[in-house]
């Protein structure tokens, strides 16, 4: 059994290759998923997606699809079709986060897409209406995004969404506050050796103010390598890794005293969030129909680790390709599990014409 065939091989990663995509990796930090409820619009850090869940939320270097919108934009570039996906995310005490992202190319090498994130949270009923009237809480963030591939290794993407959240409370003003925020992301794909990693910034945007409050922007940087192994018509596997943290960056205007070296600087403060995450993975394709996937998180700061594990079902009905995924992951220290359910279809490119 060799592994010099052009229909089955095995991968292995460059030495110089790999180290720098690792330390690109470590640099930018993890996927997040979990807050300590100190900053607004935090549930936009809860883990999306059923396929990425289900390898540890180690996705950053991975993204090919259309969820690449809420781990690297940069991804998008590798749609080929239009592709749309639901995903939905049984959160914890009742809560549950939704997204809904489409995506398609608009001219060679460039994809347009959207998305739509909504958190539900029922509503609060500490005590009896007669006494305290309920809380309402409104979240969502929706907008477009963008991804260029620039060559056949390098791929460029963004997007700008607008948070909006919100406290409501019979009898009392409303208090709410929205911003807009920017996603950044960068990602490199080798065939051979078959690895890909990435870097990616997300929600990056001003401070957001309530009526008698503000918060910071939930700010994270995220970066993934991923390596496939083995592939041929009938198994193909994959093995992948993330690290993220979340940041804060604070700009203040400096007027010199004796010179003009300090007109303007820049700081980077300790995050609210003091969350520092790691997650590995790996993926293995049956015939192209049955994934199977399972992954681990570590949340250092939380202490809380949680193991995962998923399936993916792909099927076709030309010229659509639907697949169906789910992902399951227990957090340990709190005793209890997130389920997440996905479903995406895409549209086939057609082949190109030739002439005769």
């Amino acid at each position: 059994m060799g592994d010099s065939g052009s229909s089955r091989r095995w991968s292995r990663p460059g030495a110089g290759v790999a180290a720098g995509l690792v330390l690109a990796a470590l640099a930018a930090g993890p996927g997040g998923a979990v807050t300590n409820g100190q900053q607004a619009g935090s549930f936009l850090l809860i883990a999306a997606g059923a396929r990425a869940t289900g390898m540890g939320e180690a996705f950053t270097g991975v993204a090919d699809d259309v969820s690449a919108m809420s781990w690297n934009a940069a991804g998008l570039a590798h749609l080929r079709g239009f592709e749309i996906a639901l995903s939905y995310t049984d959160w914890f005490a009742d809560t549950s986060f939704s997204s809904v992202g489409v995506a398609a190319p608009i001219a060679a090498d460039h994809i347009l897409g959207a998305s739509f994130n909504y958190f539900h949270v029922p509503r609060i009923l500490n005590v009896p209406e007669d006494v305290e009237p309920g809380v309402d809480l409104t979240n969502f963030a929706a907008g477009p995004y963008y991804a260029w591939r620039v060559s056949d290794r390098w791929s460029l993407g963004g997007g700008l969404k607008f948070l909006s959240t919100g406290v409501e409370q019979n009898g009392r003003p409303r208090s709410a506050a929205s911003a807009p925020l920017l996603d950044l992301g960068v990602q490199y794909t080798n065939e051979e050796p078959a690895i890909s990693g990435g870097v990616a910034l997300q929600n990056m945007g001003s401070r957001l103010r309530f009526r008698d409050a503000n918060s910071p922007s939930p700010f994270w940087a995220r970066g993934g390598v991923s390596w496939k192994a083995y592939e041929d018509e009938w198994l193909s596997v994959r093995f992948a890794a993330d690290a993220s943290q979340p940041v804060e960056t604070g700009y203040r205007l400096v007027i010199p005293s004796g010179g003009i070296g300090s007109i303007f600087s820049m700081s980077l403060k300790h995050p609210v969030q003091n969350r520092y995450n790691y997650g590995i993975g790996t993926e293995w394709w049956l015939a192209g129909i049955l994934a199977l996937r399972a992954g681990w998180t570590v949340r250092v700061g939380s202490d809380i680790d949680s193991p995962s594990a998923g399936a993916g079902l792909r099927f076709s009905v030309d010229p659509f390709v639907y697949s169906l995924d789910y992902s399951y992951s227990y957090w340990s220290d709190l005793s209890t599990n997130v389920s997440r359910v996905s479903f995406s279809i895409s549209l086939r490119p057609r082949p190109r014409e030739t002439a005769e």
